[in-house]
């Protein structure tokens, strides 16, 4: 039969110094990124759950781009979104069916001179 040795306390391994630094710097980007970057889809779903909002209630079918990009924009100031760009709104009629197109991007600074580009584009009918 084998018998088994308890290794001596100086002979046991754990997490080195370096592999801890190399788990805080890894969680510290990922935390980062994360609070960079999720806002950006944050607002995304905030400006079109509006639009789609005013198509399923039917009133964007009466409405023009401006009044639309008016109620956008109200919103956005309630819920403190700033940087959006209004023109980025646009609305058709196809088959006496409003469609609105949502189409930007954002740009975020993530470190020093590295940006982040969220591209958006989002048709809502």
């Amino acid at each position: 039969m084998k018998q088994l040795t308890v290794n001596a306390p100086n002979k046991q391994l754990g997490v080195s110094k370096l592999g801890i630094a190399t788990m805080l710097l890894l969680i510290t980007v990922f935390f980062t990124v994360g609070l960079k970057v999720g806002p950006l889809y944050v607002d995304h779903n905030l400006i079109t759950g509006i639009c789609q909002e005013l198509i399923d209630n039917g009133e964007a079918t009466d409405m023009t781009v401006t009044e639309i990009r008016n109620r956008v924009a109200n919103s956005l100031r309630i819920n403190n979104v700033t940087g959006f760009d209004l023109s980025a709104i646009r609305k058709r009629m196809e088959n006496n069916a409003p469609i609105i197109n949502i189409d930007y991007e954002r740009r975020v600074e993530l470190f020093a001179n590295l940006d982040v580009v969220a591209k958006f584009s989002t048709e809502l009918q």
